[in-house]
């Protein structure tokens, strides 16, 4: 997948709610935190299906607070625009369910069972969704609720990437992404 095509750019226009919040830049951190996740835990497939439910998973919020609502409303509503599109970045027609998971998952209280065959997509997309909670503050991340062992070594970077990207005029995920490889010393797109 090509990771870096302008199709994975958003504006606030694409959002129900348009935040600081959930908006635009929230999404692009957690679309490179899905790459940085599925590189070091060797995710490969689960990795590319993550992103694209990373891409969508806030699109439906209708305010910043607590919401269970988002992410189904999201699987149900966008996933459907944005379809096509994945599918012409090599997304199988039988992944889309898998997006549709992980999508509607990530804002659930309870866990999908380990043993959903997209289980690894909607924890992916969780932690990754979890490292940016330090925009709201260090002590909004629990460390204790991360569920992939790698999430818990990317702390550091999550807050490095959020306080270069916080306070930048970013139009572009390519822009985020090479910040987020500068960082990291390697790449992530490939």
């Amino acid at each position: 997948m090509d990771f870096r095509s302008p199709d994975f750019n958003l504006s606030n226009s694409d959002f129900d709610h348009a935040s600081r919040l959930h908006g635009v830049m929230h999404t692009y951190r957690v679309m490179c935190h899905v790459l940085v996740l599925g590189k070091l835990e060797q995710l490969g497939r689960t990795a590319i299906l993550s992103f694209c439910a990373a891409y969508i998973h806030d699109l439906s919020r209708r305010h910043d607070g607590i919401c269970l609502k988002h992410g189904p409303r999201a699987a149900s509503e966008k996933l459907p625009l944005y379809e096509e599109m994945f599918v012409r970045h090599g997304i199988r027609k039988e992944e889309i369910v898998g997006i549709a998971q992980a999508v509607a998952a990530h804002s659930q209280k309870n866990e999908v069972p380990a043993d959903n065959v997209w289980y690894k997509e909607c924890i992916l997309l969780k932690d990754a969704d979890a490292l940016d909670r330090l925009r709201l503050g260090s002590y909004r991340l629990d460390p204790k609720y991360l569920r992939l062992q790698k999430s818990h070594t990317l702390l550091d970077f999550a807050q490095d990437l959020l306080d270069t990207t916080k306070e930048v005029k970013i139009l572009k995920f390519s822009e985020v992404l090479d910040i987020a490889e500068m960082k990291l010393g390697f790449s992530i797109s490939q």
